[in-house]
């Protein structure tokens, strides 16, 4: 297996026989406004830009997977750039009907029950962008679903991963940990917050969650440095990592960096 770290959520992931890209997020450096609501109300996003050109992100691919239509998951360039009869993933109906209107003609929905793609089963697992009594008015107001998914992936040739996607630590993770017993997780880690919402995405304490949940597992932190609300980024999650002496359990890629993971022995 291969993680490229692209920027914030987006991904390239080879694993088994396909080579996917997940969350494109292809916007400039300071393209949209601030939210006026994060915790940052004058910083300019992306915050960041991309570590290579658009071309260069799109070789290769063999599907696209989006894990719920939030901006910095899916947004207008990435629409725009991407080829339209490429696989793309989905978590629901929901989510599909508006990427068919985008023009996208194969997009297919991942099954809590598993779905098949090349020699990969890919299985849905629910997600909790935060609580909804603290977090439902922010997606109001934005015209955004709360809903959001991760993925575990599974091949006979590879080492079991699970993309958590945009959560935070909940009994759903947990539960997934539990059944799948993934060797490679990427947590979404930035701490993602609006004015009084709490955490949206993990933090510090729910990736220490994730480590105490999987020991043996390889704990990469993702969704790092790239968006205007967020708390966390690579210089407080390497601190914990000396904190905790975690050295050899979490990886905590650059923009642009590969990560190489051997499969199954």
């Amino acid at each position: 297996m291969k993680f490229q770290q692209i920027r914030g959520a987006t991904v390239k992931i080879t694993y088994g026989s396909g080579i996917f890209l997940v969350d494109p997020f292809f916007a400039a450096k300071d393209k949209y406004p601030p939210l006026e609501a994060g915790p940052f109300p004058d910083k300019r996003w992306p915050t960041v830009n991309l570590p290579m050109s658009i071309e260069e992100i799109i070789s290769g691919i063999g599907a696209i997977i989006v894990t719920h239509l939030h901006p910095d998951h899916l947004d207008e360039f990435a629409v725009k750039a991407l080829p339209k009869d490429i696989p793309l993933f989905v978590q629901d109906e929901t989510d599909a009907t508006v990427i068919r209107q985008y023009g996208f003609e194969d997009v297919r929905i991942l099954s809590y029950s598993g779905t098949k793609f090349g020699n990969i089963t890919m299985y849905r697992i629910d997600g909790l962008h935060g609580h909804p009594e603290t977090t439902q008015k922010y997606y109001d107001a934005g015209n955004l679903r709360e809903t959001a998914s991760g993925v575990v992936f599974e091949a006979d040739n590879e080492k079991t991963f699970y993309l958590v996607g945009d959560t935070i630590w909940y009994e759903k993770v947990d539960e997934a940990i539990k059944k799948y017993r993934p060797e490679i997780i990427a947590v979404n880690g930035a701490d993602a917050q609006f004015a009084d919402s709490g955490s949206i995405i993990m933090g510090l304490d729910d990736i220490l969650q994730v480590c105490k949940a999987a020991p043996e597992a390889k704990i990469i932190v993702t969704h790092l440095d790239a968006v205007p609300h967020a708390l966390v980024g690579r210089k407080e999650v390497n601190e914990l990592i000396a904190q905790h002496k975690l050295f050899e359990q979490i990886v905590v890629p650059d923009d642009g960096e590969v990560c190489h993971f051997e499969g199954k022995e």
